[in-house]
């Protein structure tokens, strides 16, 4: 069974300003080995073909004390709208 998904997320703080400029995109990953969020690693297991959800994330489920290392900062909570791509 296949289970490789391609999908693209936009992360917000929780007042809704976007924090990176360009969807985070990812292309034909396997479900078991996406090494992403958990939250949204979580997300994709129910979501089906050009669905799309909105996230809030707390920041222990996100990026936690230590942040992204570039612009996302310590303890942020995130809104994630996650959509995934038809292949």
């Amino acid at each position: 069974e296949n289970h490789s998904v391609s999908y693209q997320h936009d992360q917000y703080d929780f007042n809704r300003v976007r924090i990176y400029d360009t969807p985070i995109r990812r292309d034909k990953v396997d479900l078991k080995k996406t090494e992403e969020l958990k939250a949204v690693e979580d997300a994709l297991t129910y979501l089906h073909p050009n669905e799309e959800v909105t996230l809030l994330v707390p920041s222990v489920l996100a990026y936690g004390t230590y942040g992204d290392g570039k612009i996302i900062g310590n303890d942020l909570p995130l809104i994630i709208k996650l959509k995934m791509i038809e292949e």
